[in-house]
Protein backbone atom coordinates (compact mmCIF):
# COMPACT_ATOMS: atom_id res chain seq x y z
CA UNK A 1 0.00 0.00 0.00
CA UNK A 2 1.42 3.13 -1.26
CA UNK A 3 0.84 6.53 0.47
CA UNK A 4 0.64 8.08 -2.48
CA UNK A 5 -3.38 8.24 -4.76
CA UNK A 6 -3.70 6.81 -8.32
CA UNK A 7 -5.25 9.60 -9.87
CA UNK A 8 -2.56 11.88 -8.43
CA UNK A 9 0.12 9.78 -9.82
CA UNK A 10 -1.49 9.26 -13.22
CA UNK A 11 -1.69 13.11 -13.42
CA UNK A 12 1.93 14.03 -12.90
CA UNK A 13 3.46 10.81 -15.23
CA UNK A 14 0.29 10.81 -17.97
CA UNK A 15 -0.94 14.57 -17.68
CA UNK A 16 -4.52 14.96 -19.27
CA UNK A 17 -4.20 11.92 -21.71
CA UNK A 18 -7.36 9.55 -21.06
CA UNK A 19 -5.70 5.93 -21.99
CA UNK A 20 -2.39 4.87 -21.79
CA UNK A 21 -1.01 1.61 -22.23
CA UNK A 22 1.24 0.48 -19.46
CA UNK A 23 4.72 -1.38 -19.72
CA UNK A 24 3.53 -4.61 -20.71
CA UNK A 25 1.12 -3.02 -23.26
CA UNK A 26 -2.31 -3.03 -21.00
CA UNK A 27 -4.56 -0.39 -21.94
CA UNK A 28 -5.41 1.42 -18.97
CA UNK A 29 -8.10 4.41 -18.39
CA UNK A 30 -8.01 7.13 -16.86
CA UNK A 31 -11.77 7.28 -15.79
CA UNK A 32 -11.65 3.20 -14.33
CA UNK A 33 -8.81 4.91 -11.86
CA UNK A 34 -10.87 3.50 -8.35
CA UNK A 35 -13.07 1.61 -10.09
CA UNK A 36 -11.67 -2.18 -8.75
CA UNK A 37 -14.78 -3.65 -11.40
CA UNK A 38 -13.15 -1.71 -14.62
CA UNK A 39 -10.93 -4.44 -16.88
CA UNK A 40 -9.14 -1.19 -17.34
CA UNK A 41 -8.01 0.13 -13.85
CA UNK A 42 -4.54 1.20 -12.89
CA UNK A 43 -2.86 0.81 -10.14
CA UNK A 44 0.57 1.96 -8.10
CA UNK A 45 3.07 -0.64 -8.00
CA UNK A 46 6.52 -0.60 -6.24
CA UNK A 47 9.00 -1.59 -8.43
CA UNK A 48 11.27 -2.79 -5.74
CA UNK A 49 8.74 -4.28 -3.08
CA UNK A 50 8.41 -3.04 0.21
CA UNK A 51 8.84 -6.62 1.71
CA UNK A 52 12.40 -6.63 -0.53
CA UNK A 53 13.51 -3.55 1.02
CA UNK A 54 11.89 -0.80 -1.76
CA UNK A 55 10.36 2.75 -0.50
CA UNK A 56 7.74 4.30 -0.79
CA UNK A 57 8.76 7.38 -3.04
CA UNK A 58 7.34 8.37 -6.30
CA UNK A 59 10.88 7.01 -8.38
CA UNK A 60 10.00 3.36 -7.04
CA UNK A 61 5.99 3.96 -8.09
CA UNK A 62 4.85 2.93 -11.39
CA UNK A 63 1.52 3.42 -12.75
CA UNK A 64 0.67 -0.31 -14.09
CA UNK A 65 -2.57 -1.98 -14.72
CA UNK A 66 -3.91 -3.92 -12.28
CA UNK A 67 -3.47 -7.54 -13.79
CA UNK A 68 0.09 -6.46 -14.74
CA UNK A 69 0.30 -5.75 -10.54
CA UNK A 70 -1.10 -9.02 -9.93
CA UNK A 71 1.06 -10.99 -11.92
CA UNK A 72 4.39 -9.00 -10.55
CA UNK A 73 3.04 -9.53 -7.17
CA UNK A 74 6.73 -8.73 -5.00
CA UNK A 75 8.72 -10.38 -7.54
CA UNK A 76 12.00 -8.45 -7.84
CA UNK A 77 14.59 -8.26 -9.68
CA UNK A 78 13.30 -10.29 -12.64
CA UNK A 79 9.39 -11.15 -13.15
CA UNK A 80 6.57 -11.59 -15.78
CA UNK A 81 3.58 -9.80 -17.05
CA UNK A 82 1.59 -10.44 -19.82
CA UNK A 83 3.66 -13.34 -21.21
CA UNK A 84 7.01 -11.16 -21.20
CA UNK A 85 9.98 -11.11 -19.03
CA UNK A 86 11.36 -8.01 -17.32
CA UNK A 87 13.99 -6.75 -14.89
CA UNK A 88 14.37 -3.81 -12.73
CA UNK A 89 17.34 -2.38 -13.50
CA UNK A 90 18.55 1.08 -10.63
CA UNK A 91 18.92 4.19 -12.16
CA UNK A 92 23.00 5.15 -12.41
CA UNK A 93 23.12 7.73 -9.54
CA UNK A 94 19.60 6.68 -7.46
CA UNK A 95 19.65 4.18 -4.45
CA UNK A 96 15.28 4.13 -5.07
CA UNK A 97 14.59 5.01 -8.96
CA UNK A 98 13.97 1.70 -11.06
CA UNK A 99 14.55 1.51 -14.87
CA UNK A 100 11.98 -1.58 -16.21
CA UNK A 101 13.30 -3.84 -19.30
CA UNK A 102 11.84 -6.07 -21.43
CA UNK A 103 14.43 -9.61 -21.40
Amino acid sequence: MSKYNTIDVWNKVFGSAQEVRDYTGRLMKKSACGNTRSQYHPTLDHIRPLSKGGSDVLDNIIVCHRDTNEEKADAFPHWTANGKRYHAVRVKGSRVAYDIIED
